[in-house]
């Protein structure tokens, strides 16, 4: 009878391993056509910190690494360990990001699936790259970027458009009091991310100084 309950035990104990919470990944995969420009490894990085994260070993032309996913962090691989180096950017959602290199250059650069927030990202750079760099120049364009940053917030609050649109809202002559009503409408995550808190403090030292 006691080994009979021992292993109903150990049958329950599996089974609540097996019923723990699960980590999505991203998988981040490449592969290199020249064989001539093939590094030994490629090099994973935290943009928002700038820490490197992970040393990539490229084998027969191929790396893959799998990633704790984050919807919330801007991260790159950088391709290469001298001055001939380049990076790709790409957010961890969740989905495979593949990179095909040939010689010293991406050529092809896929998010899959093709709803990822990567594409996303990628129609919304245009359109703030353009507002910023009117801002000296078209009395509308603060009005603008305060519209468009807004708009990321409200439909972004838990990914990297919120954080995006968080940071240059700051831009746009906000006062104190209405930046930090915004970054109280962001996931903690974001509210905790260095720039967030940088600016947190910038915003407090101009007060200090007045």
């Amino acid at each position: 009878m006691k080994r009979i309950n021992y292993l109903v035990m150990l049958a329950a104990a599996a089974l609540m391993a097996g019923c723990g919470p699960k980590v999505e990944q991203t998988v981040l995969v490449g592969h290199f056509h020249n064989t001539d420009d093939v590094p030994e490894y490629v090099i994973l990085f935290n943009e928002d910190t700038g820490e490197e994260l992970a040393n990539v070993p490229v084998k027969d032309g191929v790396f893959r690494y799998d990633i704790p996913s984050d919807k919330t962090t801007l991260m790159s691989v950088r391709f290469g360990q001298d001055d001939n180096g380049w990076k790709e950017k790409f957010i961890p959602t969740g989905d495979t990001v593949r990179y095909e290199i040939d010689g010293l250059k991406t050529v092809a650069e896929e998010f899959a699936p093709e709803t990822s927030l990567n594409f996303q990202v990628r129609d919304s750079a245009p359109i703030l790259a353009d507002v910023l760099s009117r801002l000296e120049t078209d009395s509308a364009a603060t009005g603008e970027l305060r519209d468009y940053c807004l708009k990321l917030i409200e439909e972004h609050p838990s990914d990297f458009q919120g954080y995006w649109g968080l940071i240059y809202a700051s831009l746009a002559q906000m006062s104190e009091e209405e930046w930090l009503a915004l970054v109280d409408k962001v996931a903690p995550e974001i509210q905790a991310k260095p720039h967030v808190q940088a600016l947190k403090a910038q915003y407090a030292a101009s007060r200090e100084e007045k």
